[in-house]
């Protein structure tokens, strides 16, 4: 009798185990379907970059990065072709990622990655935004893993469900198949000009309030290997960072000042827009006090262009 209610209970958890697989594989199917189809948002520009652009130019980084460097403007000034692959609120371990996976399929001649002065330091938020490399963990599962893997030990148990690898983007692709997000060449402009407050000032002024302990080894190791990954494919890279409206004080930044000993030691050149005075205190050129408006960031990547042409 026990053994019949035994040989029951395993007929019906196979039978659930068979239900659940096929609905998840159905889920996931459906799920990367939509996911794939994306024509504007984040995830169509970073879906672009790892599978289409065939540009000469790539630009990697934050927000700065991606409202700030204008294609359109590079390729005018450097005769070539140029997409920005910059992608908001990320961090280094995604811009790792994104470029394992771009360089699987074109080698572009230039890199730019645009430096956050506090790209080292330890930040929660650069791990859970990790979870937007998900839906290409199945064909990139090498490049990902490693990456994917300092969130969660589980992360293969996890994405073996195709459901799961899709499932968080749904709620965007319904949005920006409601409401298109246009870009140029990845390129978002912000218009409008900065209003100074009180509230804005701290807040910059805070940024540089840390200290050695809190940069985050898993960073510094994400930088080395975005520089070694560039150098092993011959691809040049340079570093810039962005203009910012108030004068901000870097010297006692620990990540900042790592980041250019890091640069020096792996001879990257370096372009430093911080603190420049084309820029510094304008409101005209900036959206708010740490993006430049579009008027701006034409300008900054005029400059910066011309910097470039003066490393050849």
């Amino acid at each position: 009798m026990i053994k019949k209610e035994y040989k029951t209970s395993l007929i019906k958890l196979g039978k659930f185990l068979v239900i659940f697989l096929i609905a998840d594989f159905a889920l996931g199917m459906i799920s990367k379907q939509l996911f794939f189809s994306q024509e504007t948002g984040k995830y169509a520009r970073s879906t672009y970059a790892i599978q289409e652009t065939d540009a000469k130019v790539l630009v990697f980084g934050s927000s700065h990065a991606h409202r700030h460097y204008v294609p359109e403007v590079i390729e005018k000034e450097l005769q070539t072709s140029c997409y920005n692959a910059g992608a908001e609120g990320q961090q280094l371990l995604y811009h790792v990622a994104l470029q394992k996976m771009i360089v699987k399929r074109i080698k572009p001649e230039l890199i730019i990655l645009n430096i956050d002065e506090d790209f080292l330091y330890h930040s929660k938020e650069a791990y859970d935004r990790l979870s937007d490399l998900h839906p290409y963990y199945s064909e990139y599962r090498d490049d990902l893993e490693p990456i994917l893997g300092l969130q969660s030990k589980l992360v293969d148990f996890k994405l073996f469900f195709n459901g799961y690898q899709a499932n968080s983007t749904i709620m965007h692709v319904i949005r920006y198949y409601a409401s298109p997000q246009l870009d140029y060449k990845g390129y978002r402009p912000l218009f409008g000009k900065v209003k100074l407050s009180k509230s804005i000032k701290e807040e910059t002024q805070s940024k540089i309030e840390k200290g050695v302990e809190d940069i985050d080894q898993n960073f510094v190791t994400a930088l080395h290997t975005f520089i070694a990954t560039a150098k092993d494919n011959n691809i040049d890279l340079v570093f810039a960072t962005s203009p910012t409206y108030l004068i901000v004080d870097h010297t006692t930044n620990a990540s900042f000042i790592r980041i250019k000993a890091i640069a020096e030691k792996e001879n990257i050149p370096f372009v430093d827009f911080f603190n420049d005075q084309q820029f510094t205190g304008k409101p005209m050129l900036f959206h708010d006090s740490s993006h430049l408006n579009n008027d701006g960031a034409k300008l900054f990547t005029k400059n910066l262009a011309d910097q470039i042409k003066a490393l050849k």
